[in-house]
C-alpha cells in the first residue's frame, strides 16, 4: 500500500493538545504533523450523537480495537498522538500525530503507508482561499444579470437545499445572512477572515432589507463549517489544512448536505480526495474554485474527477478547458463582516455563483445527481441559471 508523496509542503500546525483535546484546529507553532487513518469496527459502536461528540471529545475514545494500534504506531515510529476522531463517511478513525524535531513528514508518511495496520498516511497540508478585495464603480450585482438569475427565480429560489460552505466562517449577524445560516460548526480557530462571509453572500444573501443584496439562491440553507482562519490582517486570504478540511468534509457528507462549496486550493491530498468521492456517492454536488492557471501546487480540489470546477467568466478566453465552468468572478458585490457590503474578485466567488445555481436546480428537481448537474452546467458556452432550470425540466 506504498505511496510516494512528492509535494512541497507548507505546514500549518496547531497548538499541541492531548489525545482528547478539542478537535477545532488552529496554526500556532512550527511542530510538524501527519494524518493517519486506520480501519476498525468500533466507529458505529460509539453511542450518542456524533455531532455533539465533536464538541465533547472526552466522551469519544478510539475504541478497544483502535487504541492499541494507535499507541503501537506512536511507539514504533517515534511519533506522538495529538488528537483524533471517527471519520464516518470513510469508516475509518483519523489520528493526528506530531513528529519529533528534525523528522521529515514525507519520509515518515511513506513508511507508515506501507504498514499493513494503516489505511492511509500523509503530511498535514496547507490550503488557501482564492479571492482579493477591491473597490469598483461597476453596476451593482452585474453577475445576477449575466447569469439570468431573475428569470430563474420565477421557477426556483433554492428553498430547502442545504449548502455546506467550508471556509473561514460566516458572519451570521449580517442582515442579509442572519436567516440563511442554519448550522454552524468550528473545526478551526485563530484570527477571523472575511472570505466565508463573502462566499455566503454570493450564494444565499436574503435581500430582505432596503440596502441589501440578493444571493443566487436566497432561500437555500447554509451549513457554516469553519475550517480556515485569517492571517490577522482582516483582508488577506484565509488558510486551512488537511486536518481541519477533513473534519469539515466528513461532517458535510454525514449530515445530509446537498451541495458543498470549496472556494480554496492547495496541494494534492489523497485523504481529502476520498472524502469528495464519498460525497458524490451520496449525491452531493461539490463545487470548487479553479486554481491559478498552470499552478501545479494547487491540485486539490480541482483535480478530483467528481467535482464541478469553476473559473471566472472574465478568463474564458485564456482558459478554454471544456470541463471548466465559468461564472462571474471580477468586482462582485457581496457581504462582508460587520453588516458591510463591498466588491471582491476571484474564482472563489465564481464557484459561489455556481453553488447557488446548483441549489436552484436541486430545489426544483431533488433527484438530480452530481453527474447530471455537471451535464446541465456545461450544456451552454455561457452559464445561465434560467437555461439550467429549463434543461433540468427535460430530464423528467
Amino acid at each position: 500500500m506504498s505511496r510516494r508523496l512528492q509535494i512541497l509542503l507548507l505546514m500549518l500546525c496547531p497548538l499541541i493538545v492531548s489525545t482528547h483535546a478539542d478537535t477545532r484546529h488552529t496554526a500556532m507553532d512550527s511542530a510538524q504533523r501527519i494524518l493517519v487513518t486506520i480501519r476498525y469496527d468500533a466507529i458505529d459502536a460509539m453511542h450518542g450523537d456524533a455531532v455533539e461528540r465533536y464538541h465533547r471529545p472526552r466522551d469519544y475514545g478510539a475504541g478497544p480495537s483502535a487504541e492499541p494500534i494507535l499507541d503501537a504506531l506512536a511507539a514504533e515510529y517515534g511519533i506522538v498522538r495529538v488528537t483524533g476522531w471517527p471519520m464516518r463517511s470513510l469508516t475509518v478513525h483519523c489520528e493526528v500525530y506530531m513528529l519529533m524535531p528534525g523528522a521529515d513528514p514525507d519520509t515518515v508518511a511513506v513508511r507508515l503507508a506501507q504498514d499493513l495496520r494503516v489505511d492511509s498516511a500523509e503530511p498535514l497540508r496547507h490550503f488557501q482561499t482564492l479571492t482579493s478585495i477591491g473597490n469598483s464603480q461597476r453596476a451593482l450585482q452585474h453577475a445576477l444579470d449575466e447569469l439570468e438569475v431573475d428569470r430563474a427565480h420565477a421557477l426556483s429560489r433554492g428553498h430547502g437545499v442545504r449548502i455546506a460552505v467550508i471556509d473561514s466562517g460566516i458572519d451570521a449577524s449580517h442582515p442579509d445572512l442572519n436567516t440563511a445560516v442554519r448550522t454552524r460548526r468550528d473545526f478551526a480557530s485563530g484570527a477571523p477572515a472575511a472570505h466565508g462571509t463573502e462566499v455566503a453572500g454570493v450564494i444565499a444573501a436574503r435581500g430582505s432589507n432596503s440596502v441589501g443584496m440578493m444571493g443566487v439562491a436566497p432561500e437555500a440553507e447554509l451549513l457554516d463549517l469553519r475550517a480556515c482562519w485569517g492571517d490577522g490582517s482582516g483582508s488577506g486570504p484565509a488558510n486551512c489544512d488537511s486536518f481541519s478540511l477533513a473534519q469539515a468534509l466528513d461532517y458535510a457528507v454525514t449530515n445530509a448536505a446537498d451541495v458543498i462549496n470549496l472556494s480554496l486550493a492547495g496541494p494534492e491530498d489523497p485523504l481529502l480526495a476520498r472524502l469528495l468521492i464519498a460525497a458524490e456517492s451520496r449525491s452531493i454536488s461539490v463545487v470548487v474554485a479553479a486554481p491559478p492557471t498552470n499552478d501545479a501546487a494547487h491540485g486539490f480540489p480541482a483535480s478530483v474527477h467528481s467535482v464541478i470546477v469553476v473559473g471566472m467568466s472574465e478568463d474564458m478566453g485564456s482558459r478554454a478547458d471544456p470541463a471548466l465552468i465559468h461564472a462571474p468572478g471580477t468586482d462582485v458585490l457581496t457581504t462582508f463582516p460587520g453588516g458591510r457590503y463591498d466588491y471582491a474578485s476571484g474564482s472563489s466567488l465564481a464557484a459561489a455563483h455556481v453553488s447557488g445555481v446548483v441549489a436552484l436546480a436541486r430545489a426544483r428537481q431533488r433527484q438530480l445527481n452530481p453527474q447530471q448537474m455537471r451535464t446541465l452546467l456545461t450544456a451552454h458556452a455561457h452559464l445561465s441559471a434560467a437555461a439550467v432550470l429549463a434543461d433540468a425540466a427535460m430530464l423528467r
